[in-house]
């Protein structure tokens, strides 16, 4: 098992372990189950093809073997200086939890991240994903100080993480 950049061509195993993420942890994202489900066939290939080779764009996943996708993580940055990037979708299988795998996944996104110059990293966590919040705690996110209801209910919370201080306090 390995974290790896997605592929071009894994399109339709994006749909499947993100439809499975949207199923297993719904209160966790944004988008519903039902709203994934809508979507063509062609923009999971593209979303696929985008995260393997975009400019300002990246997702990472975790390979299982076989064609089977473990979790995810989309990560990208403003074309703008100062490039300040967003990650989103995170998800990984729950017999993968606690072995590192989410600390591989995070690590893939905050690298590629630092490599387009971002000093700073944001992602948003829901109200009731409390695993979620210890998690990017532990990674060095603190609350960014806006918060955003959802309208079928719940919401999320900015997290923000300065990723040149972090250089910074390496040097």
């Amino acid at each position: 098992m390995e974290v790896r950049r997605i592929r071009a061509d894994e399109g339709a195993a994006l749909r499947e372990v993100r439809l499975r993420a949207l199923r297993l942890a719904p209160e966790a994202f944004h988008t519903t189950l039902d709203e994934a489900s809508l979507h063509p066939e062609a923009e999971w290939h593209d979303r696929a093809a985008r995260g393997a080779s975009g400019a300002y764009e990246a997702m990472f996943v975790v390979d299982r073997g076989g064609g089977l996708l473990g979790g995810m993580i989309y990560t990208n940055a403003l074309a703008d200086p100062p490039h300040d990037a967003f990650i989103s979708s995170m998800y990984l299988d729950e017999d993968l939890r606690g072995g590192g795998m989410a600390d591989a996944l995070m690590q893939a996104a905050e690298s590629w991240a630092r490599a387009m110059g971002s000093p700073r990293v944001e992602l948003w966590a829901s109200y009731g994903n409390q695993r979620a919040r210890r998690f990017y705690e532990r990674h060095g996110y603190v609350l960014g100080g806006v918060d955003e209801p959802w309208e079928r209910g719940g919401g999320s919370s900015l997290y923000v993480k300065d990723l040149e201080s972090e250089v910074r306090a390496a040097d």
